[in-house]
C-alpha cells in the first residue's frame, strides 16, 4: 500500500495564497528548500518577499489520497484572524488614551469558547498553535487557547470561559507601559529591571478600571497571573485562596507558553523539560488540579508533525494517542529503489519497547530563519 501515502509536489501560483490563512501543506521552493511550513499562518509579508524575489509561483509538498494526515485546527484560524485585530484595535486606542470597545473582542471570545468545547479530541493541540507565534499578540492568543481547553477539561461553565477567555487575551496589557529596551533586552534583566517588568500587572488593572466596565473576575486575571499559591508571585503576593481559578489557569498557560517560546535572551525549552518544571511546581506553585488537567490532556505532536526517531529515521505522525500522547502512531518516511518517498504502514508507538521520538525536524521557513521578515 505504499502509492496511499506517496509524496507529491504541486504548483501553486502565488495569487492563491491569501493572508491570514493557515497553510495545510509545506511550501517548497525549486531547490527542494523549505519557504514556509504547514501549520504556519500566510502573512502578506511573506507573498511579498516571494514577489520582490521573482517568484510567480512556488511548490506545495502533499500526501496523495491520506486525508488523516491533515492536521486539525485548534480554533478555526478566521476568528485567530480576527481576535488578533482586534486586539491591536484595542492596543492602538489605549496607546492615543481613548476608551476602545471590548464588545468585539467578547464576541471573538464567544466563538472561541464554543469552538473549544466542540473539539471532539482528548488531548490539547498545543504545537499548532505554535506554528503561529510570528504574528503580533499571539502569546496571548496561545494563552488564551490553552486557558480555554484547560477550563473545558476543568468543566467550567460557559460564562466562566467567556471571563477566562477575555481575561487572558488582556492578560499582558500593562506591558504597553513597560519601556521597549526592557521588554525587548536581549541579555538577563537587572533587578531594577524585573521590579518595573512586575508592575505591568497593577498597569493592566488599572487601565481596565480606567477604560472598561469588564467583569471583576476579568481584570483579576490581568492582576493575578503571576501570584503563585504559596505567595511567592508578584505583585500583591497572594496565595490560592486570595486568587481566583481563572488566574490560576491562566497562570499555568502562561508559564506553559512562555517557556515554549523564543525570547529575546533564550531559546525555547524542549517540552519535556517544560512538563517536568509545571510538575514541579504544581501544588506548590501552580494549581495542582489545573497543572494535572493540563498534562494529562497535553499532545506533544500533532497529526502530521515531522518528527526523529531513535534509529535516526524520519517519520510522521499520523494519530494521536489519547492515553498517551507523548507515544503516537507513526509512519516511516522510506524511498524505494527508484527514489520514490513513501511512508510505511503505521507503528503504535505505545506498544514500541525501543523505538523512541528524539526530537521534532525543524521545519521553520528559510526566510524567518534568514529574518528577512517576520
Amino acid at each position: 500500500m505504499k502509492d496511499a501515502y506517496r509524496i507529491k509536489k504541486v504548483k501553486i501560483p502565488l495569487s492563491e495564497l491569501k493572508a491570514g490563512e493557515v497553510l495545510p501543506f509545506t511550501l517548497l521552493n525549486p531547490q527542494d528548500q523549505v519557504l514556509l511550513s504547514r501549520g504556519q499562518i500566510i502573512t502578506s509579508e511573506f507573498v511579498e518577499k516571494l514577489k520582490e524575489d521573482g517568484y510567480s509561483s512556488v511548490l506545495a509538498e502533499i500526501l496523495e489520497e491520506d486525508e488523516g494526515l491533515v492536521a486539525k485546527e485548534d480554533i478555526s484560524p478566521e476568528i485567530k484572524k480576527k481576535t488578533l485585530e482586534n486586539m491591536q484595535e484595542i492596543l492602538e486606542d489605549l496607546s492615543r488614551g481613548e476608551t476602545p470597545s471590548i464588545v468585539p473582542l467578547e464576541q471573538n471570545v464567544s466563538q472561541m469558547a464554543k469552538e473549544v468545547k466542540a473539539h471532539e479530541e482528548l488531548v490539547i493541540p498545543l504545537i499548532q498553535l505554535k506554528k503561529h507565534d510570528d504574528l503580533t499578540f499571539t502569546h496571548s492568543l496561545n494563552v488564551a487557547v490553552i486557558s480555554l481547553f484547560i477550563a473545558k477539561f476543568l468543566g467550567l461553565k460557559d460564562e466562566e470561559l467567556i471571563h477566562l477567555g477575555l481575561g487572558a487575551l488582556l492578560h499582558d496589557l500593562g506591558k504597553l507601559l513597560i519601556p521597549p529596551e526592557i521588554l525587548n533586552k536581549p541579555s538577563k534583566l537587572s533587578e531594577k529591571d524585573y521590579e518595573i517588568i512586575q508592575k505591568h500587572t497593577i498597569f493592566a488593572k488599572n487601565i481596565l478600571d480606567e477604560k472598561t466596565r469588564l467583569p471583576e473576575r476579568v481584570k483579576e486575571i490581568p492582576l493575578q497571573h503571576h501570584e503563585r499559591i504559596d505567595g511567592s508571585g508578584y505583585i500583591l503576593r497572594l496565595t490560592k485562596e486570595e486568587t481566583s481559578v481563572l488566574s490560576r489557569i491562566t497562570a499555568v498557560a502562561d508559564v506553559y507558553e512562555a517557556l515554549t517560546s523564543d525570547r529575546p535572551y533564550r531559546k525555547a525549552l524542549p517540552i519535556p523539560e517544560v512538563i517536568e518544571y509545571l510538575m514541579g511546581s504544581a501544588g506548590h506553585k501552580l494549581d495542582d488540579e489545573v497543572v494535572t488537567t493540563f498534562i494529562r490532556h497535553l499532545s506533544p505532536y500533532q497529526v502530521g508533525d515531522l518528527i526523529k526517531l531513535s534509529t535516526g529515521e524520519e517519520a510522521m505522525v499520523s494519530k494521536i494517542n489519547p492515553v498517551l500522547p507523548f507515544r503516537p502512531v507513526i509512519r516511516i518516511k522510506k524511498q524505494d529503489e527508484q527514489g520514490n518517498v513513501y511512508f510505511s504502514e503505521e507503528i503504535d508507538l505505545s506498544y514500541s519497547l525501543t523505538l523512541t521520538i528524539i526530537g521534532e525536524i525543524d521545519m521553520k521557513s528559510q526566510i524567518d530563519l534568514e529574518r528577512t521578515i517576520l
